[in-house]
């Protein structure tokens, strides 16, 4: 199909086809503002000829990708809208989809064409028909070289948890608290990832390990209905008094205040408190200018 002239196209609404033509045809029936399923068709195959992209989207994507544009538009709106309108929607839609298609493929186009990170993830699971036995000889053989140079306390970990898969029962295993269990065993991660990336500078350990955890699913009415509960229950609270809580120390301010004036340092005073002398000093100070 040739692609029409667009700039030839006025841009004026569009109205319904004269009242000779072959109305019994299925597709020349006029149907919202008057377009048919033929100039739709038409519109669609103009914008995936006429489209400025860099992707790997065939011609048939660019016109399924167009056409689903076209008629979402001409059901949204409330104006008629002219062909020229539909044709910078369907060229808008066919360009968001090269984007998407680039990023998912990993691939950054333009003259100086790079690759994403991307990349590799969608070669190595998405186009590959079967996957590579190559991550699993290579994981295989760094075990086996790197197991034997790791700490033996480090070994002990990793097969704790590899034995029990729960932290929990792991730490009991070792004779270790939870916490204490999941610092050692964070240690030995980094450690195993220091010799397998020997000469080099080890990776930082990614992921959220989450075995002997319970799963938990935060949906976002959840999540709203949480917020709600919180702020309801802040209005409701009195607000709290700001600046750091006074202590009781049982003795009152002005008996403080008599026994400095009476000759007592305020460093014994304070032992005897359990203060220090500079809080000490601050709350006989009013009681201090009432005496004199």
């Amino acid at each position: 199909m040739t692609a029409p002239d667009t700039d030839a196209m006025p841009d004026t609404a569009h109205t319904a086809p004269a009242s000779g033509s072959d109305v019994s045809d299925p597709r020349h029936e006029p149907l919202r503002f008057g377009y048919t399923l033929t100039e739709l068709d038409d519109i669609a195959a103009t914008a995936a000829a006429t489209v400025h992209h860099r992707s790997h989207l065939n011609r048939d994507i660019r016109v399924q990708t167009a056409w689903e544009a076209i008629t979402t538009h001409l059901y949204a709106t409330d104006q008629a809208p002219t062909r020229h309108t539909l044709l910078t929607v369907a060229w808008n839609a066919i360009r968001q989809a090269a984007r998407a298609d680039c990023a998912f493929r990993g691939w950054q186009p333009g003259y100086e064409a790079v690759t994403r990170p991307g990349f590799e993830r969608y070669w190595a699971l998405s186009a590959n028909p079967h996957p590579s036995p190559e991550a699993a000889v290579v994981e295989r053989l760094a075990l086996a070289q790197i197991w034997p140079r790791l700490r033996p306390r480090h070994r002990e970990l990793l097969l704790a948890l590899a034995v029990h898969d729960d932290y929990t029962r792991a730490a009991e295993a070792v004779g270790l608290k939870y916490h204490s269990f999941v610092s050692c065993i964070s240690r030995a991660r980094r450690a195993f990832l220091a010799l397998w990336h020997e000469h080099e500078a080890p990776s930082r350990p990614w992921g959220h390990d989450v075995r002997g955890k319970q799963p938990t699913t935060r949906t976002v009415t959840g999540t709203v209905l949480r917020l709600r509960e919180r702020r309801r229950a802040q209005r409701d609270t009195p607000p709290r008094p700001r600046g750091p809580r006074r202590k009781d120390v049982g003795v009152p301010d002005a008996e403080l205040a008599r026994r400095y004036l009476a000759g007592e340092s305020l460093a014994s005073i304070a032992r005897s408190v359990g203060l220090g002398k500079t809080t000490v000093h601050t709350r006989i100070q009013p009681h201090l200018g009432e005496r004199r």
